[in-house]
């Protein structure tokens, strides 16, 4: 059935979220492990974010790799990992890393000062395919050019907080996480500046956010952590607001294809004067046809469509097409002037699919307002 059945006025205040996030011990073992699931290694490309502290002085002598996330955690078997990597407690270079399905590695270092990260800072890596970047507080800092393959599954966990079991707690993280996020595509810095101070819930299609406030739940998805060992909730000082419900409600669902369940993400939420926008169609096929529809309201029950169903009102409807990128991303920008407020419109996707019943799949509708 229909999610949403009458257009919204999304226009609830912001208000200041709970400051608390996690405390690690490097001295003492201590993670948060989210189950495997194909949510947490994205084909169609990646971000991963998170606000820390990292106290370079304090580190225990000898070798060391404090981690902020890491999936795949076995010898070598990393798919995804962002850490430090301070070999014997006298380097300081941030790392950001992914192996795709070859087994190649690439990798983005960052060589950071002597307490530079003493004060809360905000980090986010990227993979669209091509390029791997790493941001700093919003502004990229270093990138390396890839090879156009997926990140590689090996069926693993994702830990937050540490990295792999071997000589532990050598990889365990020395300082404060809140706010660890994984979307299913590449965001831009403008994206990420947009959301950087912003504590996230429920943000649709496929996205992971983990508040950290007081416990280890995402709060946008179903991809809950578990507590391993010692890990402490403490209040911080951060100034994170509650973000506005701007990212738009799910409507309907979608007619799964080859890869599942196709789901339409924002870049960021849908506010004034931002150019980067876009809606994001993740799960299709490598470099296919996509087919994108915008109405200015859902319909009351979904029209046949191709063999899917379509939660578009018909009367109003405008339709574009556009292809994937070679990670089965498909994004439809949407640049937001400064003068859209109160533009309410609702999309959705459509993508010729072999597995599916008569050869289409679709997503989810996504209900938007500009705020």
């Amino acid at each position: 059935m229909l999610r949403l059945t009458v257009p919204l006025v999304l226009c609830c205040a912001m208000a200041q979220a709970q400051n608390l996030g996690c405390t690690f011990d490097p001295n003492v073992d201590g993670y948060i492990e989210v189950p495997h699931g194909a949510q947490l290694v994205p084909r169609s490309g990646i971000t991963v974010e998170a606000w820390f502290t990292y106290d370079d002085a304090a580190l225990p002598s000898g070798w060391r790799y404090p981690t902020i996330m890491r999936q795949g955690i076995g010898p070598q078997g990393e798919n995804i990992m962002l850490r430090v990597d301070a070999d014997n407690s006298a380097q300081r270079e941030l790392r950001w890393r992914i192996k795709t399905t070859s087994g190649a590695t690439f990798d983005c270092n960052y060589l950071f000062a002597p307490g530079e990260f003493l004060v809360w800072t905000h980090v986010a890596g990227t993979y669209d395919g091509n390029t791997l970047a790493l941001y700093v507080n919003g502004q990229q800092v270093v990138s390396t050019a890839t090879n156009g393959e997926a990140i590689r599954d090996v069926v693993d966990v994702l830990r937050i907080g540490k990295g792999s079991d071997v000589a532990t707690p050598i990889e365990v993280w020395n300082g404060e996480l809140d706010e660890v996020r994984l979307w299913p595509f590449a965001r831009t810095a403008e994206d990420i500046q947009q959301t950087m101070n912003l504590e996230l819930q429920s943000v649709p299609g496929y996205v992971s956010t983990w508040n950290l406030n007081g416990d280890a739940l995402d709060s946008s998805s179903d991809q809950h952590g578990v507590i391993g060992g010692t890990v402490a909730f403490t209040v911080n000082p951060l100034p994170l607001t509650g973000a506005p419900t701007a990212f738009g409600i799910a409507a309907g669902a979608g007619t799964p294809g080859c890869t599942g369940e196709l789901r339409l993400c924002p870049s960021g939420p849908s506010v004034t004067n931002y150019a980067d926008y876009r809606l994001v169609c993740t799960r299709t096929a490598p470099s296919s046809f996509v087919f994108w529809g915008a109405s200015l309201q859902a319909a009351p029950a979904p029209l046949s469509f191709l063999g899917v169903d379509v939660w578009l009102d018909p009367s109003s409807l405008v339709a574009v097409g556009l292809t994937s990128n070679g990670l089965g991303s498909a994004g439809l920008n949407l640049p937001i002037p400064p003068t859209a407020s109160g533009f309410s419109f609702v999309a959705q996707c459509l993508v010729p699919d072999a597995c599916a019943a008569q050869g289409w799949a679709a997503s989810d509708a996504l209900v938007l307002v500009v705020q």
